[in-house]
Order: structure tokens, then sequence, then C-alpha cells
């Protein structure tokens, strides 16, 4: 290669560069231009979908699809799990779960913020890591403290600290421990903070008062109906017994799915009408999970799209 051709191929370089420093920075103020104009959204029914790994595109064929269910947000979390030292470390860079929210609020959705301490799900379901020990009480809160900080700097409209307490700790104890914590986590968050449990929670649940919301994760994956039927009515009246009892705004389904490995198609979409069926007009929202190719996925199921799209275009 000649002098002059060298030339140009490093003043080629260099406007490359120069050029992609210029849209990304442009990219950057953009960003921070919306954030700064960014009112959060007063939402008081929520018509939520989530994904088991809470990773989206978001691209414009996404939102479209997402759109389509006729909701109103969507569950982002950020992930993480127990480390070969015994620590819980971050397995999503903290950038990747920001720059989510912030597509989310442009493209109009609320978000639902959880922190999810369990690691990748089993096959079952279940989450891979379960916390023994009461300095996890402290670690997981330091980890809930950041999150909150970046909740409230970006507006988001709910945040669950930790995915269902009474699943991740391994007693009962431990997790009363984490839910009396992490209700100051109030004096940094000014949105609605959300109290998670898995299934309807333990039989007793003491003062969550500096709660705003209240929500059950409910799996159902075979066909007994009527016995979902009942649980659902339970569910439904636990949780709003325990709204009324401690003043909070609401209490909703943060989680509905059904394993798709143990039901059909069919079956799926027949858990989803009944839990419709039981419960709209007694709660204050729901968040289906599955919008993934993983354990719950329902993205592939017409049908059951379809019962979430006709039942969010009913006025609650």
């Amino acid at each position: 290669m000649n002098r002059k051709v060298f030339v140009f191929v490093g003043v080629l370089i260099i406007l490359a560069v120069v050029i992609v420093y210029f849209v990304q920075e442009k990219e950057r103020m953009e960003s921070k231009k919306f954030l700064l104009q960014y009112q959060s959204q007063n939402i008081t029914f929520l018509k939520f979908v989530s994904s088991e790994n809470c990773m989206y595109s978001l691209d414009e064929k996404e939102i479209e699809e997402l759109k389509s269910l006729n909701i109103n947000g969507i569950r982002i979390c950020p992930l993480y799990s127990v480390g070969w030292d015994g620590k819980v470390k971050e397995d999503v860079p903290e950038s990747r779960i920001i720059e989510m929210v912030e597509k989310a609020h442009r493209t109009g959705l609320a978000v639902f913020l959880e922190v999810n301490a369990g690691g990748k799900p089993t096959e079952t379901g279940e989450p891979e890591n379960r916390y023994n020990n009461p300095d996890y009480v402290d670690e997981l809160y330091s980890i809930a403290l950041h999150w909150a900080e970046i909740a409230e700097r970006e507006k988001v409209e709910f945040y669950s600290p930790l995915n269902e307490p009474n699943l991740m700790f391994v007693n009962g104890n431990l997790a009363d421990q984490w839910i009396n914590k992490s209700q100051d986590l109030r004096q940094v968050f000014s949105g609605n903070l959300v109290l998670k449990l898995a299934d309807i929670g333990p039989e007793k649940i003491g003062n969550i008062s500096g709660y705003d919301y209240l929500a059950f994760d409910i799996m159902w994956s075979d066909p007994t109906y009527q016995e979902l039927r009942e649980h659902m009515r339970r569910a439904a009246e636990k949780g709003n017994e325990l709204k009324e009892r401690y003043g909070l705004k609401g209490f909703f389904f943060g989680e509905l799915g059904a394993e798709r490995s143990r039901v059909s198609k069919d079956t799926q979409a027949e858990i989803f009408k009944i839990f419709m069926e039981e419960t709209w007009g007694k709660v204050d929202g729901y968040c289906f999970l599955g919008w993934s190719n993983l354990e719950f996925k329902f993205r592939d199921n017409n049908e059951a799209k379809e019962i979430i799209r006709e039942w969010y275009a009913k006025n609650n």
C-alpha cells in the first residue's frame, strides 16, 4: 500500500470513528432529554406481560406485537445469582436493564422493575438459588437499594425490591426479616413499592403497610380447572383482605403462567381464561408470564394471546 492510499484509509477510519462518536453522543443527549421530560404514568390498573428472563428486543416489530395485546406496561428484571465465592453477582449488565426501561418508557409503556436473584430458572421454573444466611438479607438489600435509586431516577412506575422473598429465602424467619427491612426503601423510591410473593404467600403475613401494592404469582400446569377456580378465588380474597388491613393502594397478580412442558397450548389458553373469569373486577391488575421461548411461553400461542387481548381491552 503506497503512502497516499495509506493516508486516505487512515482519514476514512478517523471520519468513521468521529461519526460514530457524534451519533452515540446525540443518542445519549436525546435519552437524557427524554428522561428529564418523562413523567411517571399514573397506572391504577396493570395490564402487563413479562418474559421469564425479562429480556426484550423492544424493536419496532416487538413493540407493535406487544401493544396488540392491549397492554399498558411490561415487567423488567435486573438478574442476579450466587457466584463461586458465595457472593451475589450481576448476571445482566446494569446498562442493558436501564436501556430497556428507557426504551419501554419511550414507547409509552409503564415499567414494573423487579430484582430477581434466583439465578437461571430450573426446568421446573424453580429458582436456581435460594438464600439460607442472614447476611444475604443485608447483601440483597444493598442491591435493592441501588436499584431503588435507579428506579427513582428513571421514574419507574412500580418497583419490587426482590422477586418472591418467601421462595428466595429458605425459611420464613429470613423472609420476614427481608419484608420488614425492604419497606425502608420507601425513603428512596417515591413510586409504587411492591411486595410480590410466590403463590398466595405464607399463611401469616405481618405488617406490610410500608408497601403500596401486594402481588401474588400463580403458576398452574395441569387441567384441574375446578381446583384452579377455587384457588384463584382464595387468592383474590386473601390479597384483598391484606390490601384492606394494611391500607395498600392495590393488589394484583404479578405473574400468571402455565408450564408448557406440562400442558398443551389449548390447556394453557383455558388456564389463562380461568385466571380472568374468576378474578376480573376483584383485583387491580395482571402480569402474564411467558413473553419468551422459555418454560412458560405463550408468545407462540395465538389462542392464549387472544384471551389476554380480549380481557385487556375491557374497562376495568
